[in-house]
């Protein structure tokens, strides 16, 4: 990782980029990202279901055309429909678990000293 520098404006002061660990100063810190991981499941989960819940319920009404083309209108939901909604909610619980990571957990772990600790020191 290069140490990069940058003038404040307001103060004059120098400003780090590179994230350092507050305990032992060390450049080698890594991002955990625990709860974007586990939004990211959980939210792909849920999504799919749903995705898929949804299109066995439009496949009810598809019964009203026939046999023949309620399978192959289900088919053809419950994969497009799973997929979107898998994508979608993974989508959505990976943006609430990097919220959650930048301000609730220790998102960043000292690969020297195994210190765990967050931006918002």
């Amino acid at each position: 990782m290069h140490e990069v520098l940058l003038d404040d404006e307001c103060g004059g002061e120098l400003i780090e980029l590179t994230p350092r660990c507050p305990k032992c100063r060390s450049p080698r810190v890594e991002s955990r990202h625990l709860a974007r991981r586990f939004g990211g499941a959980i939210g792909a989960i849920v999504g799919t279901t749903g995705g898929v819940a949804a299109a066995l319920a439009g496949a009810e009404i598809g019964f009203l055309g026939g046999p023949i083309g309620a399978l192959l209108g289900v088919t053809a939901g419950v994969v497009i429909d799973g997929i979107v909604g898998g994508a979608a909610g993974c989508a959505a619980g990976s943006r609430l678990g990097d919220g959650i990571d930048r301000n609730i957990l220790h998102n960043r772990l000292c690969r020297d000293c195994g210190h765990a600790f967050s931006d918002r020191a």
